[in-house]
């Protein structure tokens, strides 16, 4: 009953919706009857009213149906289980597409509400116009409406026995309800999804504001005013959706075992897109109301923002990435449906543009290059082209289907080959703009506010390249001999194109350094000087000062982030394929690891049930602590890591641990045994401290001196044989055995070895390999494992000043707030 409720809600928020776009439209259409406009205005108003009501209605329903499992409605079954808590439930409302839809649409109303409330009164019938619009296509989405062959949408509150009426279960029964659902996905358990999405949404829904007030300028010709209204709105899309991206780059920092916070996964770069557009659109709408100049770029750029949105939308939830990024949505068919939502948007908001593009204002002078409208404007389309360079990366998959049937995403070094040229030119701009006046600026004047943040920034990039390892970490010199060979036989041209390759990232990553530091010394110079002054204008020096520190933090934590390297005697088989980045540890044993002292203590349960794999850490400085990562096996036998992070001032420690049952080893049938490998004079323990096995050099029993070997089991057609001496003890009986296993190189080159064998321990051991310039040896042993039963192999970095980053997250978003309440206040002033 309370499904067939929800479904009617959905259509009613539908009509109202369509109604109350259509009241706008003709509100707008009958300004010159004041009384006509009322009426419209108040349908319209009333219409919006009856959407929310029932968008909210239908949302409380389907939170009732996830809270009391209701598992005879597909999503429910789908996205939640009875062993979730209860803000896993919550979250489970958008964990999948029908549900984030909705999500979506009631933000909208919010949105909507807050335009007919507070927006003013020239502007509200055409803005909620078009709001209109954008909110009716997206209530399609999960209208659930059928007619014949053509479905619109895909409703939240189908049942299950609909969605697979050709299941057995529901043949033989169709009143059949499963006991328990399939449960969230495990990569979505995590307290980060409970805010993540309802925040992204927020963002998405923000920039629909810009976007109807750029039509709306267009459509009633009010091409110079609108952008007053317009950017409180547009800071708030921009500060939603960059809150929102960083929230989910934190997610996969602390969530996931790769370390890293930005992957350049097609799904996160579609957010990214609309958010650096928005960024530039805000610019040029700041650079119009102060020189009137910019209508063209401002009025595209809003459009092509919340155009962005709708494409980012397509490319999640259309399927058309489903084999080249994880976090996209599987496919409910509304391809077609998100398809003409771009088209109509775009013909809509395009047209028009092009249809006014003759009646524009034109400003009486084009900016001066020495002035900072021209520093803005430049800015913003260096950022609009880092926003094509990406968006064409991303869309690769979808252009590749024209000439090849599995078409693959682009590499991450392509996006990092493209963006960081274009990143030196805005962050660059970005502390130039601030230094500058509007209008225009002479060399004196120039030379006077750039001597000081261009000194800091020379010394600062000087310290650091003194005092840190950057250029060794940046720089990738090919040996003298190739280099010298590259370079004999290159001509000028191909000597300078060999020279970039050689040098060319380091000299990039090096001015993006330089420019980082002049943006945030000269960002903060004007920051102390407003603050001063007026602190209600320091918005664009406090936004401008976190972003510098957002380069900087980028720069450390990824430019310098290292790996603990792999150290010790004692290996697996297979280890020579890990990451060099991975080492073992077994229980209560101590790793000593690039000067960090790695104990790994044993097991426990975490709240969730979940095994967590204690570590007790000493770093070089002295100072220890405990981490916990998580490892466990998830209910469809897939293995997930949730790592643990120590943060210090100066960098943050990243552990991530594999349990030996996830590796698959020792897992095949057979005595247990396996490869080890010590240096003269080392040794090690095998097993559960069950033998201790000490090297005590090489003996060559024949080779080129010797002829001859007095040794009985080296046979005569061996040119070459040398023993390995080892003290083997039994630590349960602390008897000690004295072994000689012997390495050989036969006549023919081929490579033979004699083993010892101590019978009563049912031990063997052989000599596999040896290098006699590092004095180390292989052995290959059986009868007792080279690893003991309980031990993990552990996964760490460092990250350098990562928390540079953090804070220039929270200070740019502090900037954007002080520039949303002075925006708000200058409306405000004028009414």
């Amino acid at each position: 009953m309370l499904g067939s409720i929800g479904e009617l809600l959905l259509l009613v928020a539908f009509v109202a919706c369509g109604l109350s776009a259509l009241a706008f439209f003709w509100a707008v259409r009958a300004e010159e009857s004041s009384a006509s406009e009322d009426v419209w205005k108040r349908t319209g108003r009333w219409a919006w009213s009856a959407m929310s009501g029932a968008v909210m209605g239908a949302s409380g329903i389907l939170w009732y149906f996830l809270f009391t499992h209701q598992y005879q409605y597909a999503y429910v079954y789908e996205q939640s289980s009875n062993g979730l808590p209860w803000h896993y439930l919550f979250s489970t409302f958008w964990a999948g597409q029908e549900g984030s839809f909705l999500l979506w649409a009631l933000m909208m109303c919010g949105v909507g509400g807050l335009l007919i409330a507070y927006v003013q009164r020239e502007y509200e019938t055409p803005v909620m116009a078009i709001v209109g619009l954008c909110q009716l296509f997206l209530l399609s989405m999960i209208a659930g409406l059928q007619f014949g062959p053509v479905e619109i949408g895909a409703s939240p509150f189908a049942r299950l026995s609909e969605e697979f009426a050709n299941a057995p279960i529901f043949q033989q029964n169709p009143g059949f309800v499963p006991a328990d659902g399939q449960g969230l996905n495990e990569l979505l358990q995590n307290p980060w999804m409970t805010i993540h999405p309802p925040v992204l949404f927020l963002g998405f829904s923000a920039m629909v504001v810009p976007f109807a007030f750029a039509l709306a300028a267009l459509w009633k010709k009010r091409y110079t005013e609108w952008v007053r209204p317009a950017m409180p709105w547009t800071l708030f899309a921009v500060l939603a959706l960059g809150v929102a991206i960083a929230m989910g780059g934190y997610w996969a920092y602390v969530t996931l075992s790769f370390g890293g916070y930005w992957a350049w996964d097609p799904v996160e770069n579609s957010s990214l897109v609309p958010w650096l557009i928005g960024v530039a659109a805000f610019h040029t709408m700041l650079v119009q109301k102060k020189s009137g100049s910019s209508h063209k770029a401002s009025l595209l750029l809003s459009i092509t923002a919340y155009l962005m949105v709708i494409y980012s939308t397509f490319l999640t939830r259309s399927g058309i990435l489903g084999d080249v990024s994880v976090h996209s949505f599987v496919s409910l068919g509304l391809y077609n449906q998100l398809l003409l939502w771009i088209a109509v948007l775009g013909v809509l908001g395009f047209g028009l543009f092009a249809y006014r593009y003759g009646e524009l204002p034109v400003p009486d002078e084009e900016p001066r290059t020495l002035s900072r409208e021209f520093m803005i404007l430049s800015g913003a389309m260096l950022i609009c082209a880092t926003a094509a360079v990406i968006i064409l990366g991303t869309s690769a998959p979808i252009f590749g289907q024209i000439f090849r049937d599995n078409p693959s995403a682009v590499p991450q070094s392509f996006y990092n080959k493209w963006t960081l040229p274009l990143a030196l030119g805005f962050v660059f701009l970005a502390g130039l703009g601030q230094l500058f006046w509007w209008k225009k600026m002479d060399v004196a004047t120039i030379n006077q506010v750039l001597i000081k943040p261009i000194t800091l920034a020379t010394v600062s990039t000087i310290a650091v390249l003194v005092l840190t390892p950057f250029a060794e970490q940046t720089l990738i010199v090919p040996s003298a001999t190739e280099g010298a060979a590259q370079m004999a036989s290159a001509s000028l041209a191909g000597g300078l194109a060999e020279f970039w390759s050689v040098y060319g990232f380091a000299i990039q990553m090096l001015l993006l350094l330089f420019v980082g530091f002049f943006s945030l010394f000269g960002n903060g110079l004007v920051l102390w000087r407003i603050l001063r002054g007026n602190p209600r204008m320091a918005g664009g020096a406090l936004s401008h000062v976190g972003f510098a520190l957002v380069i900087l933090g980028l720069l450390a934590s990824s430019g310098f982030d290292r790996a603990l390297p792999r150290v010790g005697t004692t290996y697996l088989a297979n280890e020579d394929e890990m990451p060099r980045e991975n080492f073992v540890v077994a229980k209560n044993q101590t790793r000593v690891v690039n000067g960090y002292r790695v104990t790994y203590v044993g097991k426990a349960k975490n709240h969730e049930g979940h095994t967590q794999y204690i570590l007790d850490v000493r770093d070089p400085r002295g100072r220890t602590f405990t981490l916990k990562p998580v490892a466990y096996q998830g209910s469809g036998g897939q293995w997930f890591k949730d790592p643990d992070v120590q943060r210090f001032l100066e960098k943050d420690l990243f552990f991530s641990v594999t349990p030996k049952a996830a590796t698959g080893v020792g897992q095949k049938s057979g005595p247990p045994g396996g490869e080890f490998q010590l240096a003269e004079g080392d040794s090690t323990v095998l097993g559960e401290k069950k033998y201790a096995v000490a090297f005590h050099g090489f003996k060559v029993l024949k080779g080129p001196s010797t002829a001859t070997t007095s040794h009985k089991r080296v046979p005569e057609n061996a040119k070459m044989a040398v023993g390995a001496r080892l003290h083997v003890t039994n630590l349960e009986t602390q008897e000690t055995r004295s072994l000689m296993p012997i390495y050989m190189v036969m006549d023919d080159n081929s490579q033979q070895y004699i083993e010892n064998r101590v019978k009563d321990w049912g031990l063997s051991m052989s000599f596999t390999e040896m290098d006699v310039n590092s004095g180390k040896a292989t052995f290959a042993v059986q009868g007792v494992s080279v690893m003991p039963e309980n031990w993990v192999v552990v996964q760490a970095y460092t990250k350098p000043l990562i928390s540079l980053l953090w804070v220039g997250i929270f200070v740019l978003a502090a900037g954007f707030v002080v520039s949303i309440g002075r925006r708000v206040q200058d409306i405000r002033f004028r009414r």
